[in-house]
């Protein structure tokens, strides 16, 4: 069917340009005829010929569902079905390792650091901390499947967990931790997501490119007697997960 057929059939949307309606008409052909991850799209000329329009329409089109993250490119290759991403709601309580592993995907983290470090000016405005106090500093690189997907680091006050070790949080939940050991019960946390771009030490560990595009997911956690636990400041690949949220500022805190 030609594109300027669907235009007519769709009158309400001749608000629309042709690339962001053929972005639409190809996202909803992968979800009625069932699209699998990792199938490959029809060429633009395919595309180009089947809607009547030109290759430079299909390939504003494309890129618009890859900066929705529900296609990929390979190069040399063509587009293809990306990968389904984790849907993170940021209202409720949940765990991380449970969201990826309901999607039939494995997942796990790598420990880069864990250190003892003390709570800087810039830290300290942001928590409320006092200044060179003590916090661990812990680093660690998400996987799902067997692609990162997202640099963990979190600041936990060394004054409320003693003896923390780094087999306690070794590819495990930090919060099983804070329960079973420490009977540290959370309650609710504060945070934000603002769009950032890689710098080369997370590019290199996330495995992608300097300055590709991705979630800064930074927040502060308090447990039920209203005590500050945790500082946690996340960066995340945009094409692997989505933020859910009808909330702007107190939100329960998901399971790490």
């Amino acid at each position: 069917m030609a594109l300027g057929q669907l235009i007519e059939k769709r009158k309400a949307k001749r608000v629309l340009t042709l690339d962001v309606l053929l972005a639409k008409e190809l996202e909803y052909r992968m979800e009625t005829e069932n699209y699998q991850e990792g199938m490959r799209l029809p060429s633009e000329r395919s595309l180009a010929e089947e809607f009547g329009v030109q290759r430079g329409t299909v390939r504003s089109a494309l890129q618009i569902l890859m900066d929705k993250g529900s296609i990929i490119s390979k190069e040399r290759s063509g587009y293809f079905v990306a990968p389904r991403r984790v849907a993170f709601d940021l209202n409720a309580y949940g765990s991380r390792k449970s969201l990826i592993e309901q999607m039939g995907k494995s997942t796990y983290v790598k420990l880069l650091t864990f250190e003892k470090i003390y709570v800087s000016e810039k830290m300290a405005q942001k928590t409320a901390l006092q200044e060179d106090s003590q916090v661990y500093r812990i680093m660690r690189l998400r996987f799902a499947g067997s692609h990162p997907m997202s640099l963990e680091r979190t600041h936990i006050r060394c004054d409320l967990v003693p003896g923390l070790r780094e087999e306690d949080v070794h590819n495990k939940s930090i919060y099983a931790t804070f329960r079973k050991k420490y009977r540290i019960y959370i309650a609710r946390s504060e945070e934000r997501v603002t769009a950032v771009y890689a710098n080369g030490l997370e590019s290199e560990l996330l495995h992608t490119t300097r300055l590709h595009p991705v979630m800064r997911y930074e927040g502060l956690v308090y447990d039920r007697r209203n005590r500050l636990i945790e500082y946690f400041d996340d960066i995340i690949l945009k094409e692997k997960v989505q933020f859910i949220s009808d909330e702007v500022k107190t939100k329960k805190h998901m399971g790490r």
